[in-house]
């Protein structure tokens, strides 16, 4: 179906319908079925699969024991774990009582985890064993896997209770998920975000991902990121999908690995990933992948990589945008037919209205999958968030003739050179094209004749060393191959970039750091 059709002809109420033909909104994730519902590969590679029945089952009986523990609905439950089949089980057990589900990264020290609790302290946290130590002074009941440690509660000691017999229904409105942003360019802040988050999710999985029936699907992304956690898990089960974690650090390598072992058809990641690929993988034709549909969110693609891709996989990387607050909102989708622009986002995603106002891309906040209720404890900058009937993202960008939306930068990182409204995704998407470049960041700093200058933080492909020759040839690079008005003031060559768990380049801490 082509794409201008699909809008015409969209709905919401195909969306409901889903839920309510499988008995409601937290019903439809409670599958009574042998099929894998979980499939987990530990550092070792050895494999851990768990049934939609096992999962169902354990869920009813961990509700259970939260609500014998007091649990209430609206109660926050955090997380405190890394692509653990407990998880999935949390959140569904969250749910069935009628709690708020917090994900927190196992990359957090003590003060960022009790930054993010400090809003609404948790009834229970759940910790896997080695995050002890982090929280053990907290006064908070705990709850460890895979054993027990310390005075936290062993999580098989929750699950020695019968069933829970009644499924909470809940109402659209109320808040499904407490997430702090990645702080890309700042403070994390803490949205709040409610089960319209479903139907968000539902029309992303169908027409931005594609998926079909006769998928594998993998979302590599971490279940603490947004991303992660709303189309790595809740996405999956809702369509009768296994989640797939690969549970050990990040390597080009261990992701095509699994590609090839699970026959992955449909696979979504973060441009960090395809870029470490590209740029470091010789030869990905010796994989036996099956992959028919690449998808990429978390920061804009750049154009060389969705090229790449489409080279040596003859399938192309189909660039997504979203935000925590309000999941993802505009797409190049793999559910219909549309034009792909290779270094644009695509276009608003069905049943959703996008614009922009004052150079900021805008989400209009009447569409029923629009799922962000605001920043807990935070009114001045809930409302600072919106215009009118409009939620304000923070990202500047442009809607070309065709409605395509293309993305220039956050707007902390967007700025004038000689009159010139420039961002540092532009002249990244330049400097990869070099053949020593794996990934960089571009960072403004001001100047007092230009008004800004760009500094250029390059991470170099393997078998390339730094040197001023080198840095003189990606200037002239930028020049000759972007713009002559954009100055490349200097090019500084680093180990690696500072980024947010999920993946995302942190700019601001570079400013911070090089304008001392």
């Amino acid at each position: 179906m082509r794409y201008v059709d699909l809008v015409k002809m969209f709905s919401w109420d195909e969306t409901k319908e889903y839920f309510t033909s499988n008995g409601g909104l937290i019903r439809t994730f409670l599958r009574r079925s042998n099929d894998p519902a979980i499939i987990r590969f530990d550092k070792d590679w050895n494999r851990q699969i768990m049934s939609f029945y096992e999962v169902t089952d354990k869920a009813l009986r961990l509700a259970n024991w939260l609500r014998e523990n007091g649990v209430k609905p609206g109660d926050v439950i955090a997380v405190l774990a890394s692509k653990k089949v407990e998880q999935v089980i949390v959140l569904l057990a969250t749910w069935i009582v009628g709690g708020v589900y917090q994900p927190l990264f196992t990359a957090f020290g003590p003060l960022a985890i009790q930054a993010r609790i400090k809003d609404r302290k948790p009834s229970a946290m759940f910790i896997q064993e080695d995050q002890y130590e982090k929280v053990k002074d907290l006064d908070i009941k705990l709850i460890s896997f895979p054993g027990k440690v310390g005075k936290a509660v062993s999580f098989d000691e929750t699950l020695n209770t019968e069933p829970i017999k009644d499924v909470r229904e809940p109402d659209l409105n109320e808040m499904a998920i407490l997430i702090y942003t990645s702080g890309t360019t700042g403070e994390p802040k803490g949205a709040m975000v409610n089960y319209r988050l479903l139907y968000n999710t539902y029309v992303y999985m169908k027409y931005g991902i594609g998926l079909k029936e006769d998928d594998t699907f993998w979302n590599g992304a971490d279940p603490g990121w947004a991303y992660g956690l709303y189309y790595g898990i809740i996405g999956p089960l809702m369509f009768g999908k296994p989640v797939v974690f690969l549970d050990k650090p990040f390597s080009p390598e261990d992701i095509l690995k699994l590609l090839e072992e699970l026959r992955i058809t449909n696979f979504t990641f973060a441009p960090t990933a395809y870029r470490l690929i590209m740029g470091t993988v010789k030869d990905i034709g010796r994989y036996n992948l099956k992959v028919r549909r690449l998808s990429s969110a978390g920061e804009p693609l750049n154009p060389e990589v969705i090229r790449w891709f489409q080279d040596k996989l003859g399938v192309p990387v189909k660039d997504h945008y979203g935000q925590s607050e309000v999941g993802m909102v505009v797409y190049n989708g793999w559910g219909y037919e549309a034009e792909l622009k290779p270094g644009s986002m695509g276009l608003p995603a069905p049943g959703y209205e996008v614009t922009v106002i004052d150079d900021a891309l805008a989400v209009k906040k009447t569409s029923e999958g629009f799922c962000f209720m605001g920043y807990i404890n935070a009114p001045e900058r809930t409302k600072n968030a919106f215009r009118g009937e409009w939620y304000l993202t923070g990202d500047t960008a442009r809607i070309d003739e065709d409605g395509y939306v293309w993305f220039v930068g956050r707007q902390d990182d967007v700025v004038k050179v000689s009159g010139y409204r420039v961002g540092p995704f532009e002249i990244e998407s330049v400097l990869i094209k070099h053949p020593a470049v794996l990934e960089s960041a571009t960072v403004a700093f001001e100047d007092p004749v230009r008004g800004h200058i760009f500094k250029a933080f390059v991470v170099l492909k393997p078998g390339y060393k730094p040197s001023d020759e080198l840095a003189r040839e990606l200037i002239n690079f930028v020049r000759e191959n972007y713009s002559k008005h954009v100055h490349l003031h200097e090019v500084i060559f680093v180990d690696s970039l500072p980024k947010t768990e999920s993946g995302k380049i942190q700019r601001y801490k570079i400013r911070q750091m090089y304008s001392k």
